[in-house]
């Protein structure tokens, strides 16, 4: 009888033991950055990166060409200037300020497709007169968004209204940059999480003073 009751505590012990060493493991897992970036968003990052050249003129206030760190074959959400959500390796914030990147920035551009961005830093960089792409419109999720500094030309587009979680704008000193009255109306109607928008350089003098009465009052 006594061997018996013996058994069974071993017997209980062990499993006890091996039920807390599956839990230990499964919680280490749960806990470690098992996830790494998603194919298709490396892929769009290379392509992106191929689509411009590093110039030392293109960045005047600071320079750190942080592309230079993504390579192919390495985990993405790695890369300088790049951070990612951790269970599904999706790409949500990009910062590539001072990156020394010059080239025009195009509507096709694999940036694009980058849709779970939720914070874009591309100031003090070189797109040579590129014009600001209506497909930025496309970033539904952006709350902060950079384009300061970077040689941008031609209109705001309307599709700026469309980035209705944006908390920061920032366009300032793209001395050939636009913004038209029905895009303001429309910028100043939509985005009502704004709290920072800045538009210093940009002109803007055929936006009637009034208009900026439209803006959220807080």
């Amino acid at each position: 009888m006594g061997f018996y009751l013996l058994s069974l505590s071993q017997f209980l012990s062990s499993i006890l033991f091996l039920f807390h060493f599956q839990t230990t493991i499964s919680s280490s897992n749960d806990s470690s950055p098992s996830h790494f970036c998603a194919h298709d968003q490396s892929v769009s990052l290379l392509q992106f990166k191929a689509s411009f050249s590093i110039n030392s003129s293109a960045s005047s206030s600071c320079q750190h060409p942080k592309t230079e760190s993504w390579k192919e074959g390495t985990d993405c959400c790695l890369w300088d200037g790049v951070t990612c959500e951790l269970k599904t390796g999706v790409v949500t914030e990009l910062n590539l300020a001072c990156s020394l990147l010059y080239g025009t920035l195009h509507s096709n551009s694999t940036l694009f497709s980058l849709r779970h961005l939720r914070e874009l830093d591309l100031s003090d960089n070189d797109f040579i007169s590129s014009h600001i792409s209506p497909q930025f419109g496309q970033f539904s999720n952006l709350t902060h968004l950079r384009l300061n500094f970077s040689g941008f030309a031609g209109q705001v587009p309307s599709e700026f209204s469309l980035l209705s979680k944006l908390v920061s704008l920032d366009l300032s000193a793209n001395y050939y940059l636009s913004l038209e009255p029905l895009s303001f109306e429309k910028l100043a109607e939509n985005l009502t999480q704004l709290r920072e928008l800045r538009l210093s350089m940009v002109d803007m003098s055929l936006v009637a003073p009034d208009s900026l009465m439209n803006l959220s009052s807080s």
